[in-house]
């Protein structure tokens, strides 16, 4: 039986490390959908979860992995960021969000995801291999799709695309203060016109919808092909959500108004306000991805800890949430809201849920991951130590089953700093070329 600390040797074990059975053997198992199973087993075989419980026997030619004293959960999942699509913010170069102009459901962000990119070894030494990359700019942004965050080509990554479809809610903020950049009249215009704007563009979606299909009818003209209107289709018959940008008050009732009018199954992403809406967005059964739990209050008048319970208002209400942040380089620190609303109120369980099957049921693909239950992918990590807690290490991972190499520029840049020369009593470097 192998050590726990020899976890790591099993990280390289290569492609063929899918098809073997593996036996994760003697640690605390949190299957997120069903109650915590100490000294559990998880088994895996053909890279999906066979059998998960405290009397699993692992049959004959598994291969056991004693993970003893440490925690085995599932991917966490992040329900909206820009990993991938952006490198360093600052270099223009690196970056393929947004599209021109303000209507692009056409956009479609596995295709434009960098499987390369330097942070996603990064993400995932942090338990994250899944998230659902999402496109911005724009008031349509365009499809997002739930992606691993290891592959060498999309077909390799994709779990489901499209995911959602991106929506930036127009800002109904007036500024009537004497030193306002534009005049009232102006900003109202443009306000109207962006919401007109995104308006027609799913009445026309829902007119060449009924045009498409009533094509070969007697009479009826064919219709061409419009790669943007039918991008929309997936959104307008409620195959996939809508993830909506709204952050205020205001901007959260007009969305909850306009998904009823339109009949679409929403999301509120961001929701700072959303626990002011805690009640009508519990009615209206609209799930929540909360970012920027970290933040300081919106208004000098709110409670310290506005941001840091929001998450407890709206579960208490009823309201489905899911925690995110969409800053690609911060992915890493998915656990940390869940951490921070735990100890402001939110029930541990939900804030796991909150960070793992939640979003995974937001994107379309909990059927595949998000909890440690037979059938699924055998897409999963082990920490050293409660995954809520912060001082806690992630030690391995599999993706289907795949042992993860975890090796990332952060851990390479902290080796070499490390062993970096110090300085010696003439100040120059000991063991340096300029020491010598």
């Amino acid at each position: 039986m192998k050590s726990a600390l020899a976890i790591v040797a099993l990280l390289c074990a290569g492609p063929a490390a899918a098809a073997e059975t593996i036996a994760l053997v003697g640690g605390t198992v949190h299957p997120v959908d069903a109650p915590d199973i100490a000294r559990g087993t998880v088994l895996i075989t053909g890279g999906r979860i066979t059998a998960v419980g405290a009397d699993v026997a692992p049959p004959a030619g598994a291969r056991i992995v004693d993970v003893s004293g440490k925690h085995v959960y599932p991917s966490l999942v992040a329900a909206s960021t820009r990993l991938g699509l952006v490198e360093i913010t600052a270099v223009e170069e690196t970056a393929d969000v947004a599209e021109l102009g303000d209507i692009n459901p056409e956009a479609r962000a596995d295709l434009a995801m960098n499987l390369d990119s330097e942070l996603l070894p990064v993400t995932r030494s942090a338990g994250v291999l899944v998230a659902g990359i999402s496109p911005g700019g724009g008031l349509i942004s365009g499809a997002a799709a739930a992606m691993k965050l290891d592959g060498w080509t999309r077909e390799d990554a994709v779990l489901k695309a499209p995911s959602a479809l991106v929506v930036s809610w127009p800002s109904l903020q007036i500024d009537r203060s004497p030193t306002a950049r534009f005049t009232v009249r102006l900003q109202e215009k443009r306000r109207d016109e962006a919401l007109r704007k995104l308006k027609t563009a799913f009445a026309d979606a829902r007119g060449y919808a009924r045009a498409r299909s009533a094509e070969g009818k007697p009479g009826v003209p064919r219709h061409d092909f419009d790669p943007k209107l039918e991008a929309l289709l997936p959104a307008l018959e409620g195959r996939v959500p809508v993830l909506v940008n709204a952050g205020s008050l205001r901007q959260i009732r007009a969305v909850l108004a306009w998904a009823e009018e339109e009949k679409l199954k929403v999301v509120i992403l961001g929701g700072e306000d959303a626990w002011r809406a805690a009640d009508e967005l519990a009615k209206a059964r609209v799930p929540v991805v909360l970012d920027g739990v970290l933040s300081l209050p919106g208004r000098t008048d709110d409670a310290y800890d506005t941001a840091f319970s929001n998450a407890a208002v709206l579960a208490k209400a009823g309201v489905r949430v899911a925690f995110d942040i969409s800053s690609p380089a911060f992915v890493r620190n998915l656990a940390h809201p869940a951490a921070v609303s735990v100890a402001y109120g939110l029930p541990k369980e939900v804030a796991l849920q909150a960070i793992t099957l939640e979003p995974a049921r937001i994107l379309g693909v909990d059927d595949r991951v998000g909890s440690l239950t037979a059938g699924k992918d055998a897409t999963l990590f082990i920490s050293d130590g409660d995954i809520l807690d912060i001082r806690s290490k992630v030690v391995a991972a599999y993706l289907d089953g795949r042992a993860l190499d975890l090796t990332d520029r952060h851990k390479r840049l902290y080796e070499r700093y490390r062993g970096r020369p110090k300085p010696d009593a003439a100040g120059g470097l000991a063991g340096s070329a300029s020491a010598r």
